[in-house]
């Protein structure tokens, strides 16, 4: 399948984040999964607030995250981009793959980097611009969190339960899931 954000349904006019919707993602997270796509920043800081005045600030913000629970610890995947560069990767909050400072111009709009993130058995890997990481995993989404999951969008650049929540304004193009 091979998606991009103009495809997807827009939160709002004044929200960053795109859901592709459950019936599309499929089982996308579900078991072993792959997900790629083109990111560049946009001049403005990374974890900009399109809210009026109440949202919270955070130094990082949601690239994708799928999850059928609202509450932490949730399982399925997703990836952080943080203000310094940083990239967390995951599919349980307790087993994150963490590559530091990796993306060291994240907000400047000329730059366009390649990320690949994917889970074939126990492994987790990422790969940014040709350069893999990899973390071996111990833990399974369990048959609950399964079918939860199948009845979740996929979510671009901000929070799975709110979308204002942990937004992340870059361009993100490209995108293809399997």
């Amino acid at each position: 399948n091979v998606t991009s954000l103009p495809d997807c349904v827009r939160i709002g006019v004044d929200d960053p984040s795109y859901d592709v919707p459950a019936n599309v993602a499929g089982d996308f997270g579900v078991g072993d999964f792959y997900i790629e796509m083109d990111i560049s920043g946009t001049d403005l800081p990374i974890n900009y607030s399109f809210c009026a005045g109440g949202c919270p600030s955070f130094n990082y913000g949601a690239l994708f995250i799928r999850s059928g629970r609202e509450n932490h610890p949730y399982e399925g995947p997703s990836a952080f981009i943080a203000t310094n560069g940083d990239v967390l990767f995951r599919v349980h909050a307790e087993e994150e793959l963490i590559i530091e400072k990796v993306l060291p111009d994240i907000a400047n709009s000329a730059v366009t980097y390649h990320l690949e993130f994917l889970r074939r058995g126990s492994k987790l890997v990422a790969e940014i611009d040709g350069k893999k990481y990899e973390k071996t995993i111990t833990k399974e989404i369990g048959a609950v969190a399964a079918e939860l999951l199948k009845r979740a969008p996929l979510r671009f650049r901000g929070n799975h339960v709110t979308s204002d929540y942990q937004p992340l304004i870059l361009n993100v193009t490209n995108i293809s899931i399997n």
